[in-house]
């Protein structure tokens, strides 16, 4: 299945030059757990040299991510919202980001936007993929995490094996 997300934000992103029209690829709801994917663009790097930045404001999901992932991948930095994020990629490179939507400070749709404009500015041919994930199973947040250049949306709760297998796909 492929689909246009949301024609209306897309015509209103395009508007302040954010260029947009991106596909879906995938689209799942399994039990309560919402998936959505655009196409990977996978580099085929060893899960185990993996930079990966979590950003992610609530300190019980964070360490459970950071847990699990930190004898699978290569290295774990950790922000507790978008300001922090977008001020840790600046000064470093990252093979994948973990974003969550809601938080303070800084949500995880702005600092995605300015993630995509520092890599817009960078040049870069390969997009950092961007996974995001939210509570929010309901909201907007689907099509606007898709439209402005996430590369998956998943709703919380998820299993961390769920995330583990997303950045195999994706890096």
């Amino acid at each position: 299945m492929q689909k246009t997300v949301n024609e209306r934000l897309a015509a209103l992103l395009e508007e302040i030059g954010i260029e947009t029209k991106r596909k879906i690829y995938w689209e799942e709801t399994i039990e309560s757990i919402q998936i959505v994917k655009t196409h990977p663009n996978k580099t085929d790097k060893d899960i185990r040299d993996v930079k990966v930045l979590l950003v992610e404001d609530q300190p019980s999901n964070r360490k459970t991510l950071e847990v699990y992932l930190k004898n699978k991948v290569g290295r774990i930095d950790i922000a507790e919202n978008g300001k922090q994020a977008v001020e840790k990629f600046q000064k470093e490179e990252y093979d994948i980001i973990l974003m969550d939507l809601q938080m303070p400070i800084m949500g995880g749709i702005e600092a995605s936007l300015r993630i995509r404009k520092i890599e817009e500015d960078r040049g870069v041919e390969r997009p950092t993929p961007i996974i995001a994930f939210t509570a929010n199973y309901y909201s907007a947040d689907k099509d606007i995490s898709i439209e402005i250049g996430m590369d998956v949306y998943l709703s919380k709760p998820f299993q961390c094996k769920t995330i583990y297998e997303l950045i195999q796909e994706y890096v």
